[in-house]
């Protein structure tokens, strides 16, 4: 390597700085409030396959799997092959996995399971206290960082999703705190005072 291609790899480091725990957690959150991941039945199911069917598919009525069946046959045949292809590919994944990853994803699964037995048979009748219980736990993974296909970088590393209005305000914020304590003395000093002498 060249000692010009070395100057240039220091400028671009020195341009675009890692982002900050605080900006990579802001801009996970504007992609969260600005998406339907944590909604989507795919990722939650993907996410959480155990509480995906305590949760949610227990609650689907007769008629919604009816028209979800009708739906998936009515898909178009490059839509199928798509599919067959995310199907192949998922399969090849699985194989492909190491001992310690298959004993991780069963530690995950026993986890769950021991988190629906835990859950409460209020949550569990109820449709929409399961549906918000799901919704919380995809989003605490994705904002861990531990969604193992999602690409991060997409996010955290694009200013795209920086939230102008959140981050003036930590801006004041952090403004006014650094406000030294010795200036706050002196206005406190003058308080009351009228600046006319009393006789």
């Amino acid at each position: 390597m060249t000692a010009t291609s070395e100057t240039s790899n220091e400028q671009e480091a020195e341009i675009s700085p890692r982002p900050s725990k605080t900006t990579v957690r802001n801009r996970r959150l504007t992609y969260l409030n600005r998406s339907y991941y944590f909604s989507s039945p795919e990722i939650q199911e993907r996410l959480f396959p155990v509480l995906y069917e305590k949760l949610v598919l227990r609650h689907k009525s007769r008629s919604e799997r009816i028209d979800e069946e009708r739906a998936s046959k009515s898909r178009t045949l490059t839509n199928v092959l798509l599919d067959a292809g995310d199907h192949v590919e998922k399969l090849q994944r699985q194989r492909d996995r190491t001992d310690e990853e298959r004993s991780r994803d069963e530690a995950r699964q026993e986890q769950e399971r021991g988190i629906a037995e835990m859950t409460s048979k209020e949550v569990l009748a109820d449709r929409d206290k399961s549906m918000e219980l799901l919704e919380r736990m995809v989003r605490e993974k994705f904002l861990a960082g531990e969604d193992d296909e999602f690409d991060y970088s997409t996010v955290d590393e694009n200013s795209d999703w920086d939230d102008w209005e959140t981050l003036e305000e930590d801006f004041r914020a952090k403004y006014f705190d650094q406000e030294s304590p010795e200036s706050e003395e002196e206005g406190k000093g003058l308080t009351g005072e009228t600046g006319v002498q009393d006789f």
